[in-house]
């Protein structure tokens, strides 16, 4: 088996891969979801913008024990039946976490920026994974609107806690108290 995907191979169905198959790709825009590489595409200008502007506020305001890292960076949600492995654009971190070559307990926070071809991917399939993954707290940014929409897994699921709008500082208390305006992440 060979370790690039080709044009031709990016919609193929096949076996599903295991992690050491997937791992030796060794590709840095690319995740794993039920065994079958998903390639991803590079973030426009004002999505890195808005990822390096909430990763720098919250780097700021996080306690010397946790750390923020940026995609790419590999979480193992789960390895059975059918592994999956998910690149959120942020994921807050204990020191311990950010010291291994991949995620492979669940972050303290994941943050989603939308985009146009990440829209159905983040509000539906990684918030469900995500939760059943056992990541507390979830994080969506919309630029278009703009806001942030702060979810909590109850029970196995996500509810909204709060939702942030443009134009007005709000203030977020979990899992890290930061004072932010959405309108600020808008590049």
């Amino acid at each position: 088996m060979g370790t690039s995907l080709g044009p031709v191979e990016q919609s193929v169905v096949r076996e599903p891969m295991s992690l050491d198959e997937f791992f030796a790709l060794d590709a840095e825009l690319i995740e794993l979801v039920d065994g079958q590489p998903v390639l991803m595409s590079a973030g426009t200008g004002p999505h890195q913008h808005a990822v390096f502007e909430l990763g720098r506020r919250l780097a700021n305001a996080l306690p010397p024990d946790r750390r923020v890292l940026p995609s790419p960076i590999d979480w193992v949600l789960w390895s059975v039946p059918r592994a999956t492995v998910r690149q959120p654009d942020l994921a807050v971190v204990t020191v311990e976490q950010s010291r291994g070559r991949r995620l492979t307990e669940p972050p303290l926070l994941v943050v989603e920026v939308l985009s146009p071809s990440s829209v159905e991917r983040d509000l539906v399939a990684k918030r469900r994974q995500y939760a059943q993954a056992g990541c507390t707290h979830y994080w969506i940014v919309n630029m278009d609107v703009p806001e942030i929409v702060l979810l909590r897994a109850v029970d196995g699921d996500y509810v909204e806690a709060d939702r942030l709008v443009g134009g007005t500082c709000g203030r977020i208390d979990e899992p890290v108290g930061i004072d932010i305006d959405p309108d600020d992440l808008v590049a």
